[in-house]
């Protein structure tokens, strides 16, 4: 899991820190400006390529990259992120599995994270809510047609973004063909409070199923503002996951039962992702590739007018709003929210501007 607590500017979000006296300044053809994170596998940087474009670099940790079984393990998730559709994803640039310290580049997400949000904000208003109910189940969705299993989807590993909800950090996916020889029997991988019961329960291979169960929990979540399975212990949440019903009193009518379904307690009564986007887009028949189609549609109606079209031409030139002091006041002491309801917010004015303190996190570090 990645520490993004250090570098926090106003309202609690993350907003990058300046590089340690050990960090590199180059990684390959890239100049790193900023650290975004570190965990137990290794950093994530913001860094520049050739032309200037903002990147995020996933670098592991040296004592790692000395492990042939690590390095086989990396070489696997770049594969893999290789074969993700990059619709509601931050999208693989370049990696390079053999350097001293391997490495992966994404493209840099400019954002905030959703559960900064709703500690922040609180519950989502519905029009966003549906936003990131769509754009994480479509993430999924690419996902998943890849033969991967993301098996650490949580608040913090999707950004609300200019152009929609994203979903990043793929450091414990795993391709689904090298998942059971490559991850020790009973060893449990996940957060805390965000696994499905098989999941913490060890033992069997773990299919795609986790992830719609853990898509129940966020989106319930971004409705309540709190789990819907409450706080407490690990050995407490563990407990109502694998033994208790959800509380989803508060859960918009439009979402319940699609939630409910997510959080089935066997796996196999659970929708697949495919069934959970058709279901949410209102559509009926098999799904098919008309379903991203149908998301981007949706997506555009409920995100913030005009951000989506933006964020394409633009996120790459927006490095510096991760800088100090990326506030944008709108008027005379109002600050725009835009993950706020868009039909409470004015048309944004002249080019499209970062969000109050911005959170590039397009690549955590391993988890």
């Amino acid at each position: 899991m990645t520490d993004q607590s250090a570098g926090r500017g106003g309202g609690g979000r993350p907003r990058g820190e300046p590089l340690y006296a050990e960090d590199p300044t180059v990684i390959g053809e890239y100049r790193v400006v900023s650290r975004l994170g570190a965990g137990g596998m290794g950093t994530v940087y913001l860094a520049r390529d050739r032309r200037g474009a903002a990147v995020a670099i996933k670098v592991i940790k040296s004592d790692l990259a000395a492990d042939p079984e690590f390095r086989e393990r990396f070489r696997d998730e770049v594969a893999a992120a290789r074969r993700v559709a990059p619709f509601c994803t931050a999208q693989v640039l370049d990696a390079d599995p053999d350097a001293r310290r391997p490495y992966l580049v994404t493209e840099y997400i400019d954002g905030v994270r959703l559960d900064d949000v709703v500690h922040d904000t609180g519950p989502l208003p519905m029009s966003t809510l549906q936003g990131v109910a769509i754009g994480v189940a479509s993430a999924l969705t690419a996902i998943h047609r890849a033969g991967i299993v993301h098996r650490d989807l949580k608040p913090s590993n999707v950004m609300l973004s200019f152009s929609g909800p994203r979903v990043i950090d793929f450091g414990i996916a795993r391709a689904l063909d090298a998942a059971q020889g490559r991850t020790q029997t009973g060893l449990v991988i996940g957060s805390v409070g965000w696994m499905a019961p098989e999941q913490m329960e060890g033992g069997a291979p773990l299919g795609p199923a986790v992830d719609v169960f853990a898509w129940g929990l966020l989106v319930a979540y971004a409705a309540l503002g709190v789990s819907p399975y409450g706080e407490g212990t690990y050995q407490e949440i563990a407990e109502r996951i694998l033994a208790g019903p959800p509380s989803l009193r508060g859960v918009p009518a439009d979402l319940e039962p699609v939630v409910r379904a997510a959080l089935a307690r066997d796996p196999r009564d659970r929708p697949s992702t495919e069934r959970l986007l058709m279901t949410l887009l209102g559509q009926d028949g098999a799904p098919g590739a008309d379903s991203r189609q149908a998301a981007t549609e949706l997506l555009d109606g409920t995100w913030p007018k005009g951000r989506r079209a933006a964020a394409a031409s633009s996120s790459r030139e927006r490095l510096d709003a991760a800088a100090p002091n990326p506030t944008r006041v709108a008027g005379a002491g109002e600050q725009r929210r835009w993950w706020d309801d868009p039909t409470r917010l004015p048309p944004p004015a002249g080019p499209p501007v970062p969000p109050p303190a911005l959170a590039g996190n397009a690549a955590e570090a391993l988890s």
